[in-house]
């Protein structure tokens, strides 16, 4: 059975004031003592409401409460039982669970709504897919919702129990999502995005040790969820397993591969999603943004092999012995051909495109220079990767951020010694405020052989001097080299321009434009003349910087 690890966040429109003006004076719950809790029916495995329950143990820091209903079936003998496996998961919880996730991430609400600095658990037949969900509506007084139980409390699955591993873990989830909303809600007045909330408490599990053997643990559920669907976006959350998996993977590996408190810290800013790991990441000293971070976990996904280098893979864990399949393979590029890959991206999502054999075709004498050209109606959106893996696996990394005049990169020499490309593109518009339902963006690659390189591009050459692949680096992929105007636009030097809608008339010479402020300036230059002006976009025109330099009529020579 797949217990999927599940929390409900309400969004209430409330000013956390109100939690605690109305909040109920101090109490303590004493043993055997009945409440009537609402549950939320579309996780109860019953569907219900409500539900009646016992407190059945008290800890150092939780009341363990458990559904009347479900222990009134049980045998004497299972009472006992049940009983016993409370009172590990309670030792576990004050020993183990408390203190290390508090020191890490932060406190819970303490005393909280209730004034009660134990929290409570209750222990409740849930369906089948959730191990256990936590619900911030408890966290309001019953006057502004009136459903609201008023504790600090936590929902878990009684059915497994039994399984001090995964109940364990499970509880682990839930308790860091009351820690993120005291951290984040309460003290620092900002509602974080669902995907990092999961993502800390998937790290919770690990940071505790619970994946430490990888059989039967937790991460081993979420990387065989990834797997089935690695394409979707990270930061859009539909609740679905997948979802878990890809927070579970880049959470391990962003604590692997740069620190534990990246993710800790992202409780101790008063920014979201994106923007509160850029902070984090730069709190903890490291250059690394997000989308440095995100794309090297899509390649390492892609080769994981920390033998090419430590960010290209994992280190441990068991988490060695994968790679991701790309959505799509190409193979044999002609020198006729093109090769075009069409797609609607997602912000923070992973794509990967495989292009192998490409001295497979109807050609015999190949090209040796690859164009890869982005096509998009939002090209800034992008950043590209071209990932090149030689014969013998080794890779070499080239990333670039393509613009409206700039959208093409050359590889050179793609006929020795390398073995395919991998294109993995990732749109980084959105940094904050996802939902369950983004929206996607066109994006097209189109491959294709040149015999040459275009004037005003360098080509980014495969090959070192032995005649093998480069070493693993991550560069620019424009290789400093910027187009001139006159590439770009396609319009000779000494082209009369107008921009359409208005009516200032330029020559163009080099990357200058200049202003014809009198039309005797034709007077001069036979052949010139406003019939040979020409209509152009604003993008094209300012391709090219504004002379301040104005010369009239008297001024033939040395126009520029």
């Amino acid at each position: 059975m797949d217990y999927s690890l599940k929390n409900k966040i309400l969004i209430l429109p409330i000013i956390f004031l109100a939690v605690f003006i109305f909040a109920q004076t101090a109490h303590a719950d004493t043993l055997g003592q009945n409440e009537k809790f609402f549950i939320d029916s579309s996780y109860d495995a019953d569907s219900g409401t409500s539900a009646g329950a016992t407190l059945r143990y008290i800890s150092g820091h939780a009341y363990f409460y458990v559904q009347d209903k479900y222990w009134d079936a049980l045998s004497q003998e299972l009472k006992s039982t049940r009983t016993e496996d409370i009172r590990a998961l309670a030792a576990e919880f004050d020993s183990v669970i408390y203190p290390r996730m508090i020191s890490f991430f932060g406190s819970e609400p303490n005393p909280g709504i209730d004034n009660d600095s134990k929290i409570t658990i209750l222990l409740t037949r849930l369906v089948p897919s959730a191990g256990g969900y936590f619900d911030t509506g408890n966290q309001y007084s019953v006057n502004a919702l009136p459903q609201s139980n008023e504790r600090e409390m936590i929902y878990l699955n009684v059915e497994v129990l039994n399984d001090k591993r995964k109940i364990s873990m499970f509880l682990a989830h839930e308790f860091q999502h009351l820690i993120s909303f005291e951290q984040k809600d309460v003290i620092r007045k900002v509602q974080d995005d669902i995907w990092l909330n999961e993502l800390r408490s998937e790290y919770a599990v690990e940071f505790l040790g619970y994946n430490n053997e990888l059989s039967g643990s937790n991460i081993e559920r979420r990387l065989r969820a990834f797997l089935l669907e690695p394409y979707g976006s990270i930061t859009e959350w539909k609740n679905k397993s997948p979802d878990y998996g890809e927070v579970a993977l880049f959470g391990r590996y962003l604590a692997e591969k740069y620190s534990p408190k990246v993710i800790a810290d992202t409780l101790k800013n008063n920014l979201a999603g994106v923007r509160s790991v850029n902070e984090s990441l730069h709190q903890n000293g490291f250059d690394d943004n997000f989308l440095q971070v995100f794309n090297n976990w899509l390649i390492a996904n892609s080769i994981n092999n920390v033998n090419f280098g430590d960010k290209l893979g994992y280190s441990g864990g068991g988490l060695y012995n994968f790679t991701v399949k790309p959505g799509s393979a190409l193979s044999g590029l002609g020198n006729d051909a093109i090769f075009a890959i069409n797609d609607n991206i997602k912000d923070w999502s992973g794509s990967w495109y495989e292009v192998v054999n490409f001295k497979e075709g109807p050609d015999q004498d190949f090209s040796d220079t690859l164009e890869i050209e982005v096509i998009s109606p939002s090209l800034n959106s992008f950043l590209v990767t071209a990932l090149v893996l030689a014969e013998d696996g080794r890779p070499a990394v080239y990333s670039f951020e393509p613009t409206q005049y700039k959208n093409k990169i050359y590889l050179d020499g793609i006929n020795h010694k390398f073995s395919k490309i991998i294109l993995i593109p990732i749109k980084k518009d959105r940094l904050s405020g996802f939902g369950s339902d983004e929206m996607a963006i066109a994006l097209s690659l189109n491959l294709r052989r040149l015999d040459d390189v275009p004037a005003g591009f360098t080509a980014l050459n495969l090959n070192s001097s032995e005649g093998s692949i480069s070493p693993p680096v991550i560069v620019a992929a424009d290789n400093n080299a910027t187009p001139s105007p006159q590439v770009l636009s396609g319009l000779p030097d000494g082209s009369l321009v107008r921009m359409k809608g208005d009516y200032k008339v330029y020559v163009i010479n080099g990357r200058w434009r200049r202003h014809i402020v009198s039309p005797h300036i034709f007077d001069f230059y036979s052949h010139l003349g406003f019939d040979k002006v020409i209509e152009v976009e604003p993008d094209i025109l300012n391709l090219y910087s504004e002379s301040r330099l104005v010369r009239f009529v008297d001024a033939p020579d040395n126009f520029f």
